[in-house]
C-alpha cells in the first residue's frame, strides 16, 4: 500500500510540474507576442499623397530607406504591388508594415467604404501588421478624393474614432517624454490638424493607446471645452488592438510643411518598435502604457 501510494504521488508530482512549465511556456508565447514588434518588411506607399508635395514624400521616402536599420527589407511600391504585400505578408506570423502619405490605396481598400470586413488594410492591421499614416487623415483619401472620409477610419477598424477636429490651430503640441526618449527629431513645437482623440480610444475596449509621441499640451485663446482637450489629443501616437495586437500610427498630420516626418518615421520604427518594445522602462501618465513585462521576455529569448 505505502508502495503504491508513493508512487501515485510521484507521478501526480510530474503530472503538477509538467502543467506549470506548460502554463509558463504560454505565458512567456503571450508576453512575447503583446511586447515582439520588431518589424520585418516594410512597404511604402508614395506615389499617391494628400497634404504633402511630391518632393517632400520623396524625401522622407529616402531618408527612411537610407537610415532605418532595424527591419529586414524596405521597399517603395506602386499600387497593385503595395496589394500584393498585404496578400504575401498579412497572415505570415511576421510584423510588417505600410507607411502612407495620406493617401489609401484602392488597391487594398475599395473607395467608399462598402467593404465593411475583410479588406485587404484590414486583414493587414488583423494580421498583427502596422499602418504608419502621415499627411492627410487616416484612411481618409483614395481615388476619387476624400471618398472614404472620416468613415474609412471608422469601417477599417470598426470604432468610432475620428480626427476632426475644429480651431485645430489654436492648439501646441510637444513631444511627450516618449516622443522626447524615442522620436527626437519632434520639435519642440507642431501642429496637428488631425490628432486622435484619447476619450475615444479608451471608451472602446477593442483599442489602446500604446504609446503617445506628441501631445496638445498648450493652445491660443482657447475656451474652456478647448481646454479641456488637454493632453487628451495625441500626434504621433500608437494605437493597439486589444483582439489581434494590429496596430496603426497616426504621425504629422497637418498640411503644413513638416520636414521631420522622415526622421520621426525612421526613428520610431528603429527606436521604439525596434529597440524599446524589447526594453522595460518609465513613461509619464501621457505616454499611456508600454513595457512592463521585459524580465519576463528576455527569458523568451
Amino acid at each position: 500500500m505505502m508502495i503504491f501510494l508513493n508512487n501515485w504521488i510521484n507521478d501526480l508530482r510530474k503530472k503538477l510540474m509538467f502543467k506549470r512549465s506548460v502554463f509558463f511556456v504560454s505565458l512567456i508565447l503571450l508576453i512575447s507576442t503583446y511586447v515582439f514588434a520588431v518589424i520585418d518588411e516594410i512597404a511604402i506607399f508614395n506615389e499617391q499623397i494628400a497634404w504633402s508635395t511630391l518632393d517632400a514624400s520623396e524625401k522622407a521616402t529616402n531618408y527612411i530607406v537610407k537610415n532605418v536599420k532595424s527591419a529586414k527589407s524596405i521597399r517603395v511600391l506602386n499600387k497593385v504591388e503595395i496589394a500584393d504585400f498585404v496578400k504575401k505578408t498579412y497572415k505570415d506570423r511576421t510584423t510588417d508594415a505600410i507607411i502612407l502619405f495620406g493617401y489609401l490605396p484602392e488597391t487594398i481598400y475599395e473607395p467608399g467604404n462598402n467593404q465593411k470586413d475583410d479588406s485587404l488594410i484590414e486583414k493587414f492591421i488583423n494580421g498583427g501588421n502596422i499602418v504608419v499614416n502621415t499627411g492627410d487623415y487616416i484612411f481618409y483619401v483614395t481615388k476619387g478624393g476624400g471618398k472614404n472620409g472620416e468613415n474609412g477610419l471608422k469601417t477599417i477598424t470598426n470604432s468610432n474614432f475620428d480626427c476632426i477636429l475644429p480651431n485645430f490651430d489654436n492648439y501646441i503640441y510637444k513631444p511627450t517624454a516618449g516622443g522626447r526618449k524615442y522620436a527626437p527629431s519632434l520639435p519642440d513645437e507642431y501642429n496637428s490638424k488631425r490628432p486622435m482623440k484619447k476619450d475615444q480610444i479608451d471608451a472602446d475596449k477593442n483599442w489602446e493607446i500604446e504609446i503617445s509621441f506628441g501631445t496638445a499640451t498648450d493652445g491660443i485663446s482657447l475656451v474652456d471645452n478647448q481646454r479641456d482637450l488637454l493632453y487628451r489629443l495625441f500626434d504621433p501616437v500608437v494605437v493597439r488592438s486589444t483582439k489581434t495586437g494590429g496596430r496603426f500610427v497616426v504621425l504629422r498630420q497637418t498640411p503644413r510643411v513638416a520636414p521631420d516626418r522622415g526622421p520621426v518615421i525612421s526613428e520610431i520604427i528603429d527606436n521604439y518598435f525596434g529597440l524599446a518594445a524589447n526594453t522595460p522602462t518609465a513613461l509619464d501618465q501621457n505616454d499611456k502604457i508600454t513595457i512592463t513585462w521585459g524580465n519576463l521576455k528576455s527569458i523568451s529569448r
